[in-house]
């Protein structure tokens, strides 16, 4: 929706960046609120990782109708989409790059500012290896008024977050998802989700898990890469922040998601789940597996009864031991199952909604509109420049 020239301040001689709404959109109001807004939001935040904007006002088109325009820093640089033409990215490269948009990401948080559209096109990255963050045009600030429907899917398909593709609100964690779908590419030289439309790609982001990073991939770096792109939000890293800290010492972060394990199933000592994945995995482990639960252990011994007289106690108790586990195995299942529905046996749709979750854990509602194709976000007409905002 926007076209970007190079242009010259004469009054302070320097380089800028020049961006002008469309003529075909100059009078549609919807277009101009949402690049007046990208104006503002990029202008809320300073920091070196973002570009920095100057100024903004409106000029007279050919035809007489009014056209804002958005001057901005210049970055002399190419798109980190151009570097990933030519394949992986060597880690060194992509640590490097990625923390440098971590720290920019959290500015934007730090002034209540989602992003929205976290993907390559939008990274610009300069000959001397600095990252710049552009493209605020769907940002969200917290205190914005909502120019789309509850229920519409905003952003890019091939790097939305699940709970945008299901026509949720965006967080800053969001933003760390879509960073986690770059990083992905970065390490594998493909995106972690390809399918031939852009329904069926968002509709993997709520469903399928990422298939594994190569091998060669260093073992931290997959671990925080997989942790980024959890489902759950709150199984992911609890800032852009915490993800620049762990790129930089090369550690996993130490996440847990006490929340994606079901209420009142789980004992002590099982340990948390931070995947589907992960959950039905226990929950085949509970069915199945030789060792028995600690509290179902404990059965055999705990009234201080068993003098060892002779094996019909010992039956009675194995049996009874086989009855909770199973019970508790089921629990496990139906509790994963809800959560991986939302309570509703029926497929996926495509129509509409604007049903709201009722919890925090993963889900696979349908995104609510059909996101744009490739590269582009939705419920705009295919532009190259600019997305839509809520």
């Amino acid at each position: 929706m926007g076209e970007v020239y190079v242009g010259t301040d004469t009054v302070l001689g320097r380089t800028v960046a020049v961006k002008l709404l469309k003529p075909e959109f100059a009078d549609d109001r919807l277009s101009r609120t949402r690049f007046e807004s990208e104006a503002r939001h990029a202008a809320a935040v300073h920091h070196p990782g973002i570009a920095t904007v100057y100024d903004y006002g409106e000029t007279a088109a050919s035809n007489g109708a009014m056209r804002p325009y958005l001057v901005m820093e210049f970055v002399d640089g190419r798109p980190l989409s151009d570097l990933l033409t030519g394949g992986r990215i060597r880690e060194a490269t992509v640590v490097d790059l990625l923390a440098q948009t971590a720290d920019a990401l959290q500015a934007a948080h730090d002034s209540d500012l989602v992003h929205r559209d976290v993907k390559p096109a939008n990274l610009m990255v300069t000959p001397a290896g600095q990252v710049k963050v552009t493209d605020f045009g769907i940002a969200k600030a917290a205190a914005d008024q909502p120019l789309t429907q509850t229920g519409s899917v905003i952003g890019t398909a091939q790097y939305l977050s699940p709970e945008q593709a299901s026509g949720r609100d965006a967080t800053p964690r969001s933003d760390v998802y879509s960073l986690g779908v770059v990083l992905y590419e970065c390490l594998a030289g493909r995106r972690p989700f390809v399918h031939e439309s852009s329904v069926a790609v968002a509709i993997a982001h709520t469903r399928d898990e990422p298939p594994p990073l190569p091998s060669d991939v260093s073992p931290w770096l997959a671990t925080l890469t997989m942790a980024m792109l959890s489902k759950d939000p709150a199984a992911r890293p609890r800032s852009a922040a915490e993800v620049a800290s762990s790129l930089r010492n090369g550690l996993a972060p130490e996440i847990t998601a006490t929340q994606v394990a079901p209420a009142g199933v789980v004992d002590a000592g099982t340990r948390a789940m931070t995947t589907p994945a992960a959950a039905a995995a226990a929950g085949a482990g509970v069915a199945g597996a030789p060792a028995t639960p600690a509290s179902a252990r404990g059965l055999g011994t705990q009234s201080g009864d068993d003098d060892g007289s002779g094996p019909p106690k010992r039956s009675s108790a194995l049996r009874w031991a086989a009855i909770i586990g199973a019970v508790v195995a089921l629990l496990l299942v139906a509790a994963l199952a809800f959560s991986l529905v939302g309570g509703d046996p029926e497929e996926p749709t495509e129509e509409p909604t604007t049903e709201e979750p009722t919890t925090e854990g993963p889900t696979t509602e349908e995104p609510t509109e059909e996101p744009t194709t490739e590269e582009e976000p939705t419920e705009e007409e295919p532009t190259e420049e600019e997305p839509t905002e809520e």
